[in-house]
């Protein structure tokens, strides 16, 4: 099962720019936490942290186009977070605190739209069901291609400490298909990296019709009558 879950988790490149999103978000949090007084109540400061997270999470991914991701911007409630879109391989990715402490999210709607399909890819893309369900009773949906099936992904971050964790809820958001601590995933040399095919009219080539010998092409003669 590890070999279709590896072929659903984010792209070394992708997670690069993930985590230094949220690195530089988290810095300059402190800079400007740093210039603000201290009131009674700092509410405030879990809120812009966040915003600042997200904010750099975008410009990563804005300003690296050829990784073929979308930014959009969503609303649950009166929570607003932002989905990134692997568009060549239909992933959604959710970028969500969570506390170092706490192993996994409390269930919620937003959250499970990033999990409803993610056992549908997976075993459309061909995983052993006995061991992706166990003794879990799940109902696979309609077969639509797992190109179709969207996969959810959480990149979760503490609000302290440095630590970073990339994961999959199972639908049900009871456990996680996998989670890996990517705090150290940074690429240094980007120079290095094979980037995501982004193909643009000047570099595909044409595909005519194959031209035939003058000898194969038939020419209708009208008739003429005497």
């Amino acid at each position: 099962m590890n070999a279709y879950v590896e072929k659903c988790m984010l792209l070394d490149e992708q997670r690069s720019l993930i985590v230094r999103g949220i690195q530089e978000g988290k810095k300059e949090y402190e800079t400007l936490i740093s210039l603000i007084p201290e009131f009674t109540t700092n509410t405030y400061a879990p809120r812009l942290q966040y915003d600042a997270v997200n904010t750099h999470v975008e410009k990563m991914i804005l300003s690296n186009p050829h990784t073929q991701m979308k930014v959009f911007k969503k609303k649950a409630g009166f929570h607003p977070y932002i989905v990134l879109h692997d568009t060549l391989r239909n992933i959604f990715i959710l970028v969500s605190k969570l506390p170092k402490s706490k192993y996994i999210y409390n269930q919620s709607g937003y959250r499970g739209d990033f999990a409803s399909s993610n056992f549908d890819r997976l075993l459309e893309m061909g995983a052993p069901k006995e061991e992706l369900l166990g003794d879990t009773v799940y109902q696979q949906s309609l077969t639509l291609g797992f190109e179709n099936q969207p996969f959810g992904i959480i990149v979760s971050y503490d609000r302290d400490s440095d630590v970073i964790y990339e994961g999959a809820l199972r639908p049900d958001q009871e456990d996680w298909i996998y989670k890996e601590d990517i705090t150290e995933s940074i690429i240094l040399n980007t120079k290095d990296i094979v980037p995501l095919n982004n193909y643009k009219a000047s570099d595909i080539e044409p595909r005519l019709k194959p031209q035939r010998e003058e000898s194969d092409i038939l020419i209708k003669i009208k008739n003429t009558t005497t």
